[in-house]
């Protein structure tokens, strides 16, 4: 009597353990990954509803729509040639209130060569996939060191700056810079990636690097601030020779790290 009770009881833990869906939805995952490495984009979005929202692993990206996602395939595409994904294991997932849902959650790795650098890919983590009722995937989600990623495999294009400062000034240059209008408003226009900022007590010279997806949206920013923003003429009064204090050098090639 016993034993009996242990086999229903396992039986029943294992069936309250599943999802109808699931099953499915991991052949639709799996099918998914797999097209990515043979960058078939009509039949991966085939398996995508309209409707999809997409998270990346972009520090402070937003949610983003279908269009997005698109593009986001479109572009890691045209980027790697051999992208391959190797499962540690596909899981089921659950709603937010524990209920396994009939989603699909992954650990693995991708690999793959860079198509600019020819440097290889090896990027570790998590990917989630939630389906609507028609076993299309409505939601999807990556957790990667996205930073690491682009600055170990991708191209960089570089822009440097050269601030010849007043002496005495230093402290107001750097304040500027630092200010609302200054950097952060540079780094949130579309197209930045980051900004780098250091002086040279030596020669009372600010140095600025800073890191662009291309040098065409770096060219429309500095054609902005040139013509319609007012900002470089803020700095003019602190800088040697006035505008001509200020010196940008790009674009720049042959990039190579060591």
């Amino acid at each position: 009597m016993k034993n009996l009770i242990f086999v229903i009881s396992v039986m029943f833990i294992y069936g309250c353990n599943t999802n109808p869906n699931y099953e499915r939805n991991l052949a639709t995952a799996k099918k998914l990954f797999e097209l990515h490495g043979k960058e078939d984009i009509d039949g991966q979005l085939a398996l995508v509803s309209d409707k999809i929202q997409s998270n990346s692993s972009m520090y402070g990206a937003e949610t983003a729509g279908y269009d997005q996602y698109v593009n986001m395939l479109k572009g890691y595409h045209a980027a790697f040639d051999n992208i391959k994904y190797t499962a540690n294991n596909w899981l089921p997932g659950t709603d937010s209130l524990g209920n396994l849902d009939g989603s699909v959650r992954t650990y693995g790795n991708w690999t793959g060569v860079n198509v600019a650098t020819g440097k290889e890919l090896n990027l570790h983590g998590y990917w989630y996939m939630n389906f609507d009722d028609d076993g299309k995937i409505i939601a999807q989600g990556d957790y990667f060191d996205f930073g690491g990623m682009i600055n170990s495999v991708y191209p960089k294009n570089l822009v440097f700056i050269q601030i010849d400062v007043k002496k005495g000034k230093k402290d107001e240059i750097i304040e500027l810079l630092k200010s609302e209008r200054g950097i952060p408003t540079t780094v949130a226009y579309d197209g930045a990636i980051r900004y780098e900022m250091a002086f040279n007590d030596d020669t009372n010279t600010l140095h600025l690097v800073g890191e662009w997806e291309n040098y065409e949206k770096y060219g429309e920013y500095l054609n902005w601030r040139m013509t319609e923003d007012d900002f470089v003429q803020q700095m003019v009064p602190l800088m040697v020779g006035g505008a001509d204090g200020l010196k940008v050098l790009q674009p720049n090639s042959s990039y190579t790290s060591f």
